[in-house]
C-alpha cells in the first residue's frame, strides 16, 4: 500500500540537478486521497480531527487544499512538497494508522492550458476556498479514441478558452491536471451553485468521449462534526 509513498520519497531526496531546477515546482505538487477502512470501534470524528491536526502541523509541505468527502471517511489533499526529504512527517503517521492510500503528481491545469496555446495564468483560478462554502469536486477523464492528437489538443484548447471566459465572468474554482501522458485527468474544486453546475455544462464540450464524477465535499479546515447533512 506504500510502495508509491517510498517511491516517492526516494525521488524527493535525490540532489537537486536530477530532480531540476526550483521553476520545476510542478513535479512536486501531488493529490493525496486517504480512506479510513472500516474498523471495529473506530472514532471517526477523532481520526479526521487527528488527520487535520497532522495536516495543519507539517513543514516544508505547502498544503494548497484540504478536503473531507461529505458522508464518507475519506480526506483529499494538494500539497505542495517544498523540501526534499519532508514526506515521513505525513507517510509515518499514515503508515501507522493503518488507512488507505493513493498519491498521485499532479500540475495546475493553467499550465497545460497554456501548453495548448491559451493565455491562463495561475491567479485566475482560486488558491483558497472559503471553510463553510458547500464544495463539488469534479474528476473528468478525457479519453483520445478516434481524434488524431491535433484534433483532441483543439478540443481541450476549446475547453480552456470556454473556462477562461467564465473565471474572467467570476466563477471561482481550483483545477489540476494528473501528471500522465493520456487519458488527460482533471481535477478540480469550486463552489456548489445552479451557475457552477451550468458553467460545467458549458465547458464539457471537450473531447467527445470523457467521463465526470462529482462529489461533495467540504473543506477540512472547517471539519468537526462526525454527521453531516
Amino acid at each position: 500500500m506504500f510502495i508509491l509513498f517510498v517511491g516517492l520519497l526516494t525521488l524527493s531526496c535525490l540532489p537537486r540537478s536530477v530532480l531540476g531546477s526550483d521553476d520545476e515546482r510542478d513535479a512536486r505538487l501531488y493529490r493525496v486521497d486517504i480512506t479510513l477502512p472500516p474498523k471495529e470501534g473506530r472514532d471517526e470524528t477523532a481520526d479526521i480531527m487527528q488527520i487535520k491536526a497532522t495536516v495543519e502541523g507539517l513543514t516544508d509541505i505547502k498544503v494548497l487544499f484540504s478536503f473531507k468527502e461529505v458522508g464518507n471517511p475519506k480526506v483529499l489533499l494538494v500539497l505542495d512538497v517544498e523540501k526534499a526529504c519532508s514526506w515521513p512527517q505525513l507517510t509515518t503517521f499514515l503508515s501507522r494508522k493503518g488507512y488507505e492510500v493513493k498519491t498521485t503528481p499532479v500540475y495546475y491545469c493553467s499550465d497545460y492550458a497554456r501548453e495548448l496555446g491559451v493565455n491562463m495564468t495561475r491567479d485566475m483560478y482560486a488558491s483558497s476556498l472559503k471553510d463553510d462554502e458547500d464544495l463539488l469536486f469534479g474528476r473528468q477523464i478525457f479519453h483520445v479514441k478516434d481524434l488524431t492528437t491535433a484534433e483532441f489538443d483543439e478540443k481541450m484548447k476549446q475547453m480552456f478558452v470556454r473556462e477562461k471566459v467564465i473565471l474572467e465572468a467570476g466563477q471561482r474554482g481550483a483545477c489540476f491536471r494528473t501528471l500522465a501522458s493520456l487519458p488527460v485527468e482533471l481535477i478540480n474544486f469550486s463552489p456548489i451553485s445552479p451557475s457552477r453546475v451550468d458553467a460545467m455544462g458549458e465547458i464539457l464540450h471537450g473531447p467527445e468521449i470523457y467521463d465526470v464524477e462529482l462529489t461533495r465535499m467540504q473543506n477540512l479546515a472547517h471539519y468537526s462534526q462526525g454527521c453531516q447533512g
